[in-house]
């Protein structure tokens, strides 16, 4: 990282800790779905969300597509307003995606985070 260049990732604040924290997000009842994948929702601290990603090989078999599609999706959620909200957010994607498919799978992510959003 250069020097004075902004930091761009996910502050620790704004991961999972640790597995049982993830699990029970994805145990949730609450779920909104795309056409591609799942968000589900479990209410967490006050003014903080916490965001995880579960993109399985049958997804994308190329890990530098997964880690793509990873980066794409936390980037949508750390310029979203929903990070506010205090929400345990996890997506979980239900079919495969190819390479040509980066902008539909960002609009999804960014729709799901929208729709959440728009419910509290």
């Amino acid at each position: 990282m250069t020097r004075g260049a902004r930091k761009e990732g996910l502050s620790r604040r704004h991961r999972f800790a640790g597995r049982g924290a993830f699990v029970s997000a994805l145990r949730s009842p609450r779920k909104l779905r795309g056409a591609s994948s799942i968000l589900h929702v479990l209410a967490g601290r006050p003014g903080q969300s916490r965001f995880g990603l579960a993109l399985p090989k049958r997804i994308a078999r190329r890990a530098v597509d997964r880690n793509r599609m990873k980066r794409l999706a936390r980037e949508a959620f750390r310029r979203h307003a929903v990070k506010a909200a205090g929400l345990d957010l996890v997506i979980a994607g239900r079919q495969p995606f190819s390479r040509n498919e980066e902008s539909r799978w960002v609009a999804e992510v960014r729709g799901l985070l929208d729709r959440v959003a728009g419910e509290r």
